[in-house]
C-alpha cells in the first residue's frame, strides 16, 4: 500500500482525549498539523510531543467564541490551507432528567456541538472546494443517533443536530471533491469519561455496564480508526454518513 499523501490537518479541541489519539496517528503519517484547543498548556505538550515527528502548530483558542474563532480560523487557511478538518469539541457527562434543565443547558450544548462545528466549516470548506479536495469529519454521539443512559436531552438533541447539519453540508459539498461525515461513539474511556464512570457508585456502574451489549466502555485506541479513515484519501465516496462506534449500544 502506497504511502498516504501528506497534507495538513486541522483539529479543533486537539486536546481532547479521542482527538489527541487521532493527532498523534495523523502525525505518524506523516501529515501536518494544526492543534486549535483553548488549554494552553496541554495542547502546548502536545505540540511539543508531536513535533518530533511532523511540522506542528498550536493555536490557542475558545472556538465557542464564535466571532474570534471566524478570525483565528481564517488565519489558520490563509497560512496553513487544512484539507483535513476534524471537529472534536463537545461532550456531556451530566444526567439530567428533561424536567430540570433549562434553556442555559440547550444554548451551551447547541453552541459546543452544532455552532462550533458549523463555524469551523464555514472557514474552512470554501478553500477546500477550490482545491478540490477535503476531508471535513465532525462527531456526534450514539446519544444523537436514539437516546442516552449516559446524558441528557440538551446533549442528546444538540449531537442529533450535528448529524443534520452534517448530511446537508454534505450535499452541498459533494461536487466539490470535499466530504463530510460523522463518528457516533458510544461510550468511550477517555479521562473524562472514565473518572465521571468511576465517581458512580458500584451499584450504579454495574447498571450502566448492563446496557451495554459488549459489556465495558470501549477505548480510546477503538475510537481513533474510523475517524483516521474518513480523514484519509480512500473516504473520498463517502460523504453524509454517520459511523456508529459504540459495542452494540445503537445497531
Amino acid at each position: 500500500m502506497s504511502a498516504p499523501t501528506p497534507r495538513t490537518a486541522l483539529l479543533v479541541g486537539a486536546a481532547g482525549g479521542i482527538l489527541k489519539e487521532v493527532s498523534r496517528k495523523l502525525a505518524e503519517e506523516g501529515h501536518t498539523l494544526v492543534l486549535f484547543d483553548r488549554d494552553a498548556e496541554a495542547v502546548g505538550r502536545l505540540a511539543e510531543e508531536l513535533g518530533q515527528l511532523t511540522k506542528v502548530e498550536a493555536v490557542v483558542g475558545d472556538i465557542t467564541d464564535i466571532p474570534a474563532a471566524e478570525r483565528q480560523l481564517a488565519d489558520i487557511v490563509d497560512r496553513f490551507a487544512p484539507s483535513i478538518l476534524v471537529n472534536g469539541v463537545g461532550g456531556d457527562t451530566r444526567v439530567i432528567g428533561y424536567a430540570d434543565l433549562t434553556t442555559d443547558h440547550f444554548d451551551q450544548s447547541f453552541l459546543e456541538n452544532v455552532v462550533s462545528s458549523w463555524i469551523a466549516i464555514k472557514v474552512c470548506a470554501p478553500r477546500m472546494a477550490a482545491d478540490g479536495y477535503g476531508r471535513i469529519v465532525n462527531f456526534a454521539s450514539a446519544g444523537g443517533r436514539t437516546y442516552s443512559h449516559f446524558n441528557n436531552a440538551a446533549y442528546v438533541g444538540a449531537k442529533a443536530a450535528v448529524i443534520g447539519m452534517t448530511k446537508q453540508m454534505a450535499y452541498e459539498l459533494a461536487p466539490t471533491g470535499v466530504v463530510v461525515n460523522v463518528v457516533a461513539h458510544g461510550p468511550i474511556a477517555t479521562e473524562r469519561v472514565a473518572g465521571a464512570f468511576e465517581r458512580r457508585d458500584p451499584a450504579q456502574r454495574a447498571a450502566v455496564l448492563a446496557k451495554l451489549p459488549t459489556g465495558r466502555y470501549g477505548t480510546v485506541a477503538e475510537a481513533v480508526g474510523s475517524v483516521l479513515h474518513l480523514c484519509s484519501e480512500s473516504a473520498g465516496y463517502s460523504t453524509g454518513s454517520v459511523i456508529d462506534i459504540n459495542g452494540g449500544l445503537y445497531m
